[in-house]
């Protein structure tokens, strides 16, 4: 089967990591896959063979973003896919247009986000809930239990066509020795560190982890990742005087996380709007003591089948992460049954199982019709294959 995922931009983001991990899994089942993005926003995905690029550089106005959706439409009439998978709002909405105009057989969404009521992502949602009730894509896929609720109140044709797959998380396949990798990145060989990951934008909060940097004396924070708020972050860390213990890495390729994972002691994710929290539960994966915001979706994909959490959930703010930190700081016992607990979610989140469910969606014959029921209990449900 021929199959063309379609993202917006090109960029090391979760969305992204799952692209890739579905493209990877999807080829080794003998698929043809390739991965075409609207535009190229960081050179991260240069050198991969099997990614295309409409545009060298972000849209500006309404015509780049024409010529984006254009451009995206010759290539798929070029290509002529049998299947194509979306991700991220414009990603649903120019690929499924895209799909139709080039007449693929079967169009898959992924709903990345929460629906909105107001703004431009209230605008994408009430399109994206246009485009579900009257079928323009087929199969609608969410990553967490927490996310279907989300839908609940969506007409039935729209709900009828969702379905649920957590996120494949990759595990680390070799060890890497803390004294190495944080040389590789520049981090302090002897100090206490706070690694964190994700776009530096206001909704990752990363701003909260800075200030609570002035709560606890000693400790160093470094940030995977790129994005608007990184001259604020370094503004804010100079005003509280933390600029020495505040390291920005910049963007960490998904080859290179787990490496970047094994640099530090504890991680901390501020974020305070996920559907899944990917780069947590890497994180957790990677045997790291995570402390999380207090969201509902990361208590429920930080938990393991048992039951048992492999995060300290906190409230997002600088005093709840100080003290989340200090807690395990101060008590080696309960960071390390974090750490075992997160370990056991390799096999809960196997990036395989993931495949297999999608491979189910796209395979005709394998596609179940019914609507997926809501999810109550903690542990995660999957699609069945």
């Amino acid at each position: 089967m021929k199959i063309i995922q379609v993202q917006t931009q090109a960029e090391a983001g979760g969305a992204q990591r799952i692209s890739d991990m579905l493209g990877e899994g999807l080829r080794a089942r003998g698929h043809d896959v390739r991965t075409v993005f609207l535009y190229r926003k960081t050179d991260v995905y240069n050198s991969d063979p099997h990614a295309d690029f409409i545009l060298a550089e972000p849209p500006r106005g309404a015509f780049g973003q024409m010529r984006a959706v254009l451009g995206l439409v010759g290539y798929m009439r070029k290509a002529r896919p049998d299947a194509v998978l979306s991700f991220q709002h414009y990603g649903n909405i120019a690929g499924t247009l895209a799909a139709r105009f080039c007449g693929a057989a079967t169009i898959v969404a992924n709903q990345s986000g929460a629906p909105q009521a107001h703004g431009m992502r209230g605008l994408l949602t009430r399109i994206d809930r246009l485009m579900g009730r009257v079928g323009l894509y087929h199969r609608n896929v969410v990553n967490s239990a927490w996310t279907q609720t989300q839908f609940d109140a969506f007409p039935a044709a729209y709900r009828e066509r969702l379905h649920r797959i957590d996120h494949g998380v990759a595990a680390p396949t070799s060890a890497f020795d803390r004294t190495v990798a944080r040389k590789a990145f520049g981090l302090p060989h002897g100090a206490t560190i706070v690694l964190s990951s994700g776009r530096l934008a206001p909704s990752k909060n990363q701003a909260a982890l800075v200030r609570a940097l002035a709560l606890i004396p000693d400790v160093h924070l470094a940030i995977a990742g790129a994005g608007p708020e990184e001259a604020h972050l370094v503004a804010l860390a100079e005003t509280l005087h933390v600029r020495s213990r505040l390291h920005l890495v910049g963007e960490v390729p998904p080859a290179r996380i787990f490496e970047f994972l094994a640099a530090g002691d504890v991680y901390a994710f501020a974020s305070m709007t996920e559907t899944f929290g990917l780069a947590a539960v890497e994180a957790a994966v990677a045997g790291l003591p995570v402390v999380a915001a207090d969201l509902d979706v990361l208590k429920e994909v930080l938990t393991t089948a048992e039951g048992a959490p492999s995060a300290l959930f906190v409230p997002s703010d600088a005093d709840g992460f100080a003290a989340g930190l200090t807690a395990l700081f101060s008590d080696p016992k309960l960071a390390a049954s974090l750490s075992v607990a997160g370990r056991r979610l390799r096999q809960q989140y196997a990036p395989d199982g993931m495949c297999a469910a999608y491979e189910a969606l796209l395979l005709p014959g394998r596609l179940r019709t019914t609507a997926m029921p809501s999810i109550t209990s903690s542990g995660p449900e999957r699609l069945s294959v």
